[in-house]
């Protein structure tokens, strides 16, 4: 159960109430102290607060833990979900992202067969493996099964449903990382009331790579249909380029547990403090 301890509540630029708690994870904190206004005034019932506290392990407790302290997360328990699992969203999203289907529990090779060939993505109903291709990527029917037992004892996807997604060749970048699978031209994309205020490139630990005018475009387009789908309050796209030069939707979360990657917080804060001054007038 995620705690209260170490997170500070306060108002930003008189706008927005953020929960905030620094996890030491340069792609995931930022200070928004001394660079906007900051205020911690006493709260009345029912504040809304955007969580940034990294990923909150129950949510629908957590966030009624915070309703006994007057606060609602942005997101709601359903919301979430929406957000965060596999299973809930790609009924929704299934025409922009690869096809995928979602198991209780490991399903047998004559199981999945019925449905997928070889070689297939393997991941959790919420997420990989950190990226781990050995944990990923299941190219014949003794990968298969070795993932299968590695996950019964892996500490991230164990607890999961178990996702099979047919393996699409992406663009790829050219670099090389032997501990994740590869790296291709990915971007995040963040969304706060349906409005775009960050997009970035996804690997931006390994290399420095952009998108073109047309290409953003296009991608976004994509993601702006995906956000009026889900219709959830804050969110991230993650998109990919096909090999074929196709964008796809890769994974959908919850924006309040998700990594800057390559967007610049700063800016992406202003654009949410300019967004709700807008709508106070």
């Amino acid at each position: 159960m995620t705690e209260l301890r170490n997170i500070d509540f306060f108002n930003l630029e008189s706008t927005i109430w953020i929960a905030n708690k620094v996890l030491n994870v340069p792609t995931y904190d930022f200070q928004f102290e001394p660079i906007f206004k900051t205020n911690r005034p006493r709260i009345q019932n029912d504040v809304i607060v955007t969580g940034r506290i990294g990923a909150i392990d129950d949510y629908e407790n957590f966030y009624n833990k915070l309703l006994n302290y007057g606060y609602k997360l942005i997101n709601n328990p359903n919301q979430h979900q929406l957000a965060s699992e596999l299973e809930f969203w790609y009924p929704i999203l299934k025409e922009f992202t690869p096809k995928s289907k979602v198991y209780e529990t490991f399903p047998s090779i004559e199981e999945f067969l019925e449905d997928f060939k070889f070689p297939i993505f393997i991941k959790g109903n919420r997420q990989t493996a950190k990226h781990n291709p050995e944990l990923s990527v299941a190219k014949s029917i003794n990968d298969f099964q070795r993932i299968s037992i590695a996950y019964q004892n892996d500490p991230i996807l164990h607890w999961q449903k178990i996702v099979i997604r047919e393996f699409i060749e992406l663009k790829p970048l050219k670099v090389s990382a032997i501990d994740k699978v590869q790296i291709s031209f990915e971007f995040r994309t963040f969304w706060w009331k349906q409005e775009l205020v960050g997009a970035g490139h996804y690997w931006s630990q390994y290399l420095d790579y952009d998108w073109t005018t047309d290409q953003k475009q296009e991608a976004i387009n994509l993601a702006k249909n995906a956000v009026q789908l889900l219709d959830v309050p804050f969110l991230v796209i993650d998109l990919a380029l096909t090999a074929e030069n196709q964008w796809i939707i890769i994974e959908c979360n919850d924006a309040q547990e998700s990594g800057y990657c390559g967007i610049n917080p700063l800016s992406l804060w202003k654009e949410i403090v300019k967004i709700e001054k807008q709508n106070l007038h």
